[in-house]
């Protein structure tokens, strides 16, 4: 049986160190670490062209810190970590919180569904 996954969701501190999420998600196994590009959630509050130069930079920098390991997506958050979860042996899913309400509401919806598979 392949070894349970934890995932850490990259959201807006895209860092390494200092790290609460990523820190609690390591002592807990193996991670698989995902960044999303949440167009289909953002509506109104969709990122610009000078925070998607920024993110694509930051983006590459942490990949190569993580040696190629960042997963990235684009889609709907909700739908992309579901079907991780569906489709891998997922033990645990951490992120740091935001602020944004939009964001507060999707990450409720989120826990609901893993709460609901366990």
């Amino acid at each position: 049986m392949p070894e349970a996954l934890i995932i850490h969701w990259f959201r807006q501190d895209l860092r390494l160190a200092d790290n609460p999420s990523l820190t609690e998600a390591a002592r807990q196994g193996q991670v698989l670490t995902l960044y999303i590009i949440e167009d289909d959630n953002s509506g109104e509050h969709k990122m610009g062209a000078a925070s998607r130069w920024w993110l694509h930079h930051s983006l590459n920098a942490l990949n190569d810190s993580l040696d190629g390991n960042l997963a990235m997506f684009k889609g709907d958050a909700q739908s992309i970590i579901n079907r991780l979860i569906k489709n891998h042996p997922v033990k645990a899913v951490y992120w740091n919180r935001c602020y944004e309400p939009w964001k507060i509401e999707l990450h409720k919806q989120i826990k609901q569904d893993i709460e609901a598979r366990s």
